[in-house]
Order: structure tokens, then sequence, then C-alpha cells
């Protein structure tokens, strides 16, 4: 029996909540019920497809100079202050992980967990210390070699990966070096509910603002980073801000918003994506970015068009398409293919081969 999990993102709780162990528990628990209708049991594995510890959703980045995309070694402290927090924070839930070892010895069957790579959680990679921690969470066992990006089971026909590869903006072509995702996590959703609540807690000394208000509108904003795509992030901004009543509030959430995308733009990072060709995808950025109450009609139209360019409206957002050339899959060697990163649930049937036609 071989099972996939992807996304769920495990945080140290400085940006937004991490998810409850009670997920884990019933997840757990469709792993013993499945396993009681597979017969013969041969095996119990699970693949862990990536972002699995969110590294890169931390505010403790915001505590110092050193990022993602800057030299590695200075990075080390940040990512293990992170790693081991995200640790701690989710300690009952990696223990329902781990307890389903004890599953596979009722069973009588042998049990193993594999971690694979994704956007997220890149830069566990780079540090032997941080891939150590992880192995001894997990309970598997440590190595000297980084964790795969992909994976080929030719006893299942599965071939699976994160699936970050195919977004341009999580990954430029080097899965040991940061992307422009990076940076609007670190840069732009990280530190703009901070930098709201900054403005709220004077609102609140002065009386223009209860603290009740504050709470809500800090309780909304905390979740910018699961929307999904990053894109429509200031769709949420704007529906927050219209549902704030208080006038002086929804100047705040709005000023901060516009304060922070014009800082995040000044990244070196981010300077140095942008080409002299127009469009790039800096260039949507800068047009997406901005709240649309700000926006005329003419930019929205623009955007509509950048974001077809780059955001195919399809159900399976041209995954299925990545799925069909797949070496693994052209060679026959595999039957089916896995992806995370979406965060969408999806199957599209693979015995069939879309042609131009139709």
């Amino acid at each position: 029996m071989l099972v996939f999990l992807s996304d769920v993102h495990m945080t140290d709780g400085s940006s937004g909540e991490t998810i409850k162990s009670t997920a884990f528990r019933i997840f757990a628990e469709n792993i013993r019920k499945l396993a009681d209708t597979v017969k013969p049991l041969e095996e119990i594995r699970l693949v862990l497809l990536g972002d699995i510890f969110d590294i890169i959703r931390s505010t403790k980045w915001l505590s110092g100079p050193d990022r993602p995309w800057e030299d590695a070694g200075g990075q080390q402290k940040v990512v293990q202050q992170i790693l081991d927090s995200i640790l701690s924070e989710n300690r009952d839930s990696l223990s329902e992980l781990r307890g389903l070892r004890q599953l596979a010895e009722e069973k009588k069957v042998p049990f193993d967990i594999t971690y694979v790579i994704g956007n997220h959680d890149w830069l566990i990679n780079r540090y032997p210390a941080c891939r150590n921690a992880v192995a001894a969470a997990l309970g598997i066992a440590t190595g000297s070699n980084p964790f795969p990006s992909q994976l080929f089971e030719p006893g299942y026909k599965v071939f699976a990966r994160h699936g970050d590869i195919y977004d341009d903006f999580n990954y430029m072509g080097n899965r040991d070096a940061s992307s422009i995702g990076d940076a609007i996590v670190i840069e732009l959703l990280n530190k703009y509910p901070d930098q709201v609540i900054q403005s709220l807690r004077s609102l609140v000394t002065d009386g223009s603002v209860t603290q009740a208000e504050a709470d809500l509108i800090k309780g909304q904003l905390k979740e910018l980073d699961n929307i999904r795509p990053l894109l429509d992030a200031p769709s949420w901004v704007l529906m927050v801000a219209k549902k704030t009543e208080n006038a002086a509030a929804r100047q705040a959430i709005e000023q901060a918003w516009d304060d922070c995308v014009d800082a995040f733009f000044e990244v070196p990072f981010i300077k140095k994506q942008n080409k002299f060709l127009w469009p790039d995808m800096i260039d949507l950025l800068q047009i997406t970015l901005q709240l649309s109450s700000h926006t005329s009609k003419k930019i929205l139209e623009k955007v509509a068009d950048l974001k077809e360019k780059w955001f195919p409206d399809d159900a399976a957002g041209g995954y299925d398409q990545h799925a069909f050339t797949e070496p693994k899959i052209r060679s026959g060697e595999a039957s089916f293919v896995l992806y995370g990163h979406t965060h969408d649930y999806l199957m599209i049937p693979m015995d069939q081969t879309p042609l131009p036609g139709g």
C-alpha cells in the first residue's frame, strides 16, 4: 500500500495557524481502515510529497537580514530555528504519523516514510543537521544524501513529484535556489499582517478602533498565504477592508498593503528579476498586486490578459498536460502520476491522450 500526503504546511505558528493534530489523527485512522481492505497487504508506505514543513512561511525571516535567496552560509541559523519551532509546534501531529509504524507492526508488514522535497521546504535539504532533524521527527533513517525531489516506484508504476517545477513563480530552474514565490511570501505576505497590526495598535491606543475590531482583522489577514493563486491576495485584502465598518481601520488595511507592495519591489532580488522586455513576471506582479479599487478598468483588463498567459484557466491548471509528458509515462514504465503544490484535488484519467482536435 502506497499512500501520498502533500502540502500540509506545518508552520512555526508565527504566520497564520498551523494545521491541527486532529487532521492527522483522522488521516491516520483512514489509513488504518484502508489497510484493512487491502488483501494481501504486503507493506505500508507513506510518501510525504513536499511542503510538509514550511520553512518559508515564518516571520522569523523578518527579524534579521538573512533571506533564502542570499548567501547560503548565513541562513542556516534561521532555517534551524524555524524548523525547531515547527517540530515543537506540531509534536502531536508528527506522533500520529509515526504511529502508523505500530499499525504496520500489528499487520506484520514493513513500514516506511519517504520525504520528497517541495518549494516551501527545499531549504531543509541544504543543511545535514536539518535533514537529520526531519528524519528523527519522522522516525526514518538518516543519510548523507538530500531528500529527493521526485519519486518513481516501479512496483506500483507510480511517478510523483511536488509539482512546483511547473510553476514559474515558485521554481526558477534550480530546486536548490530561491524563487520569486519565496520573496512574495517572506517580503509581502509574512510582513503585511504585522504592519497592519502595528497600525491598528496605534488606532486602538487612541480609541479610533476597538480591540475586538483589531483582533478580527488580524485573524483574517494572518491566512493570506493560504490563498491560491497567490496573485489573488489583493482581492482578499480588499474583501477584509470592505467588511470593516470602521473607516480608520479600513484605511490602515489598504495603506499598509500599498506600503508593503512598494517595499517589495525595492527588494534587490526582485529588482534583479525585472527584464527590459515587457511584459515579464515582475510586470505582472506590479499590476496584480495593486488593490483593484485603485486601478483603472484598462489596467484590470491587462491583468486578466497577463494572468491568462501564466495561469491558463482550465480545470487541471495545465498539470494534466505535464503528466502526459513525464518521461516515465512516455516510456510506459509508469501508469500513474501524482503532483502536489496546487492545493486542489483533481483526478484526470491517463488512459486517454488529448489531441489538438479534441
